[in-house]
């Protein structure tokens, strides 16, 4: 068992504390921009959870000194200081009065379990709590202790409960690491995350003894909340330091980037861990529908599981690990170099080679982590590889086009479209053109039938049914496409009913979700068959034409 201090309820809140996590103006811009793109884009929902993550969060965390370096830590959940390297603690006191420690760094987060470590500064006086490992059993009563949000602001909340499943294994809530979790009944709610989950000194029952840190509650059941056992805490100081000029070396740079090739190998969920936040705020809102097109189904559930339980940049950051995971597993990549090590902005490219080819990476120092925050191979620019695309297509594109001709059959004509896209490689659209139909019109001289030159106005609608395939090429996409269409042309003077096909080359410049703009250029044909051409000789014939449009979607 290890004691480090105690505390009863009457100054139990002076050792659990409120957690701001403090965005960099860089995370800050971000979220702003994304959240406006992503309404601009229709996806209100979304946006509101970007726009209110961006207003700031807070969850708990409770005082606790190392017995190792005798330093004064808060602990919290991983997901409460999640894209942020400094925080500010705030003790709320019983008398009402608040205790506060401004721009704590957070010193380091464990790879496979949800808890952080942030130091508080050298010097500060806070009571700790007593934590001990002593096995417990269903049926314990436990305390929670945090403050979670009320009318939008953290409020304070000690909760009873009793221990429902000491061993709960729930692999998926642990990174597939066998460490059982405890189950209980006590009150959990928004903002509790990283508070302690309590029991009663056995030795003093006015003072209270932590157990595990609460960090998870089940949306569909109730009274089903889980915390983290507090061997956890004692893991993570075992096998992780805390000093973060102790990593400035090329050893650990090594040792991380080497790990990483390893983590590729096996699924996103183990190269989560190297992504650095500094990546994920490099995506736009443009590489962000990629992302999403591009990740694999089991990343596409994760990312919106993190959407709806309001953490959008672990949600991208998924999006990332699965990309990154996937470019480079299969490539037999093997470490090479390790350069530009930079101790004062922490930051160091490595190498990595695979044949007689290599790429370079640049990492950084987050969170007493060296992750990854740019790949050549994965650029946050561009996620979607060049090559036949997945992800091409937008919902409703406009063009205005001309035909010129090929043959006699007409002159040049004008078009105006509406298209839209199925599942990326196939179209349909219908067309309005205005056409001046060259035909022979018979007259009378006299007695004698004649025939003569006449040209004649026709207002042409048309379906069209058609396949593509596009090909990304950078910002460009170069999209060839063939198409079948019908319809009919009305005029005055002749009508009639009409078919053909058009092929060609499209060019697309993307800015936006589904928004682009197009230039278009192909062959035209089809035959027309009038209802009637007792006047006019047009007869059946064929129109044929060079066909040049250009476009936008929205």
């Amino acid at each position: 068992m290890t004691v480090l201090s105690v505390a009863s309820a009457q100054n139990l809140r002076e050792s659990v504390a409120i957690v701001r996590p403090k965005l960099s103006e860089n995370t800050q811009a971000f979220l702003t921009d994304f959240s406006k793109s992503l309404r601009k884009d229709g996806f209100y929902s979304a946006a509101d959870i970007l726009e209110n993550y961006g207003k700031g969060s807070f969850g708990t965390g409770f005082a606790y000194r190392n017995k190792q370096d005798n330093r004064l830590y808060i602990i919290t959940n991983r997901h409460v200081v999640e894209q942020a390297e400094w925080v500010d603690i705030e003790f709320s006191l019983p008398d009402n009065s608040s205790k506060r420690f401004a721009d704590c760094p957070v010193i380091g987060v464990h790879d496979d379990f949800d808890i952080a470590f942030i130091a508080l500064p050298q010097g500060a006086q806070v009571p700790t709590l007593e934590i001990t490992d002593k096995a417990i059993t269903d049926g314990t009563t436990v305390f929670t202790a945090g403050f979670p949000a009320l009318a939008e602001k953290p409020s304070w909340q000690l909760g009873q409960g009793i221990v429902s499943n000491a061993n709960a294994l729930i692999e998926s809530l642990t990174h597939n690491k066998e460490l059982p979790l405890i189950q209980h009944t006590a009150q959990v709610d928004a903002g509790s995350s990283g508070g302690p989950l309590l029991v009663r000194n056995e030795q003093n029952p006015d003072r209270f003894t932590v157990i595990g840190i609460n960090t998870w509650k089940a949306v569909d059941r109730e009274n089903t909340n889980f915390a983290i056992p507090v061997r956890a805490i004692e893991d993570f100081f075992q096998n992780y330091p805390t000093d973060a000029n102790t990593l400035l070396t090329q050893a650990d740079v090594t040792r991380k980037a080497t790990a990483l090739l390893q983590a590729t190998k096996s699924s996103y969920e183990a190269v989560m861990p190297f992504v650095s936040y500094q990546y994920v705020s490099n995506i736009s809102a443009n590489t962000f529908y990629d992302l999403v097109f591009a990740a694999s189904d089991g990343a596409t559930k994760a990312m919106e599981s993190c959407f709806e339980q309001g953490s959008p940049l672990e949600g991208i950051r998924v999006g990332l690990a699965d990309i990154i995971c996937r470019q480079f597993s299969g490539k037999n990549y093997t470490f090479s170099t390790v350069a530009n090590l930079d101790s004062i902005h922490k930051t160091a490219d490595v190498t990595y080679a695979t044949g007689d080819k290599t790429i370079t990476t640049r990492w950084t120092l987050e969170q007493g982590r060296w992750r990854l925050m740019e790949a050549e191979n994965v650029k946050a620019s561009r996620i979607e590889a060049n090559g036949i695309s997945k992800s091409y297509g937008f919902g409703t594109s406009i063009y205005l086009g001309i035909v010129s001709p090929l043959n006699n059959a007409f002159d040049l004509s004008y078009s105006l479209a509406f298209k839209r896209t199925i599942l990326t490689f196939m179209t349909y659209e219908i067309s309005a053109s205005l056409l001046k139909l060259n035909t022979e019109k018979k007259d009378w001289e006299g007695l004698n039938e004649i025939v003569v030159p006449s040209t004649r106005n026709a207002f042409d609608i048309n379906f069209g049914l058609g396949g593509q395939l596009p090909v990304k090429c950078g910002p460009i996409y170069l999209v060839p496409y063939a198409k079948v269409m019908g319809g009919l042309y009305l005029g005055s003077d002749v009508s009639g009913i009409d078919y053909g096909l058009g092929a060609g080359v499209e060019v697309a410049y993307k800015f936006g979700y589904q928004n682009y703009v197009f230039a278009n250029i192909g062959y035209l044909g089809k035959k027309m068959k009038p209802f009637d051409d007792q006047t006019y000789r047009l007869k059946s014939k064929m129109l044929s034409g060079l066909a040049f449009s250009i476009g936008v979607s929205f």
